[in-house]
This record gives structure tokens, C-alpha cells and sequence, in this order.
């Protein structure tokens, strides 16, 4: 039996952990404007006629950014990323995209 499972099984939780940012580096990165608040980015997420499923917040390459996992009316799963410091939307995965940018009929925007 080899060995090392063990420790990492050990070393997988810390390493998560360390991977995760604190709520002290979050608080700062907001009180900087690196990072909007999250009630802003529902805002933004609100525009597009989906329901949220999955908010995570990440820093790559020293950008940080909002990734979204939505569901549309249609049960497709689409994931967009908005960058943090100013909600511009970076990036769109998906299924019949094209369904997000129909214009909405009156009674479906109540």
C-alpha cells in the first residue's frame, strides 16, 4: 500500500484552504473597489433572464472574477464571468446563448 495517499489525504483539505481567499484579503479588495459587491453583481446577473445557481469569486493572474453558473428557462446550464472591478462580462459558455439576448415580452419582465 503506498504510503502517500494518507498524507495527502492530509494535505488536500489544507491545500484547498490556502487556495480559498479570507474574508480580511475580500473585505480590503472590496474597500480598494478591486472588487465590486456581490448585491451589485446580482444587479448586473438580474439583466439576463436567468435564475443564479452557483456564485464563485476567483483571482487569476491578479484580476479577480465573478463566475456565474445559471440556468435558463430551458434548462440549459450557462456560465458566464464578469470581471470583479467593474462587472464587464468577460467571458460566456453555453447552449442557445442566443436566447439571453431575445428581447423580453412585457409580461415576461414582471
Amino acid at each position: 500500500m503506498n504510503r502517500a495517499l494518507p498524507l495527502l489525504g492530509l494535505l488536500l483539505p489544507a491545500l484547498a484552504q490556502a487556495a480559498m481567499p479570507n474574508e480580511a484579503l475580500l473585505q480590503q479588495a472590496v474597500s480598494e473597489g478591486r472588487i465590486r459587491p456581490f448585491h451589485e453583481l446580482m444587479e448586473v446577473a438580474s439583466q439576463l433572464p436567468v435564475r443564479v445557481l452557483r456564485v464563485d469569486l476567483g483571482e487569476e493572474d491578479g484580476v479577480w472574477l465573478y463566475e456565474l453558473k445559471l440556468i435558463d428557462d430551458e434548462n440549459s446550464v450557462i456560465k458566464v464571468g464578469y470581471r470583479a472591478d467593474n462587472l464587464e462580462m468577460v467571458w460566456l459558455k453555453g447552449h442557445h446563448l442566443e436566447r439571453l439576448f431575445e428581447p423580453r415580452s412585457p409580461l415576461e419582465e414582471e
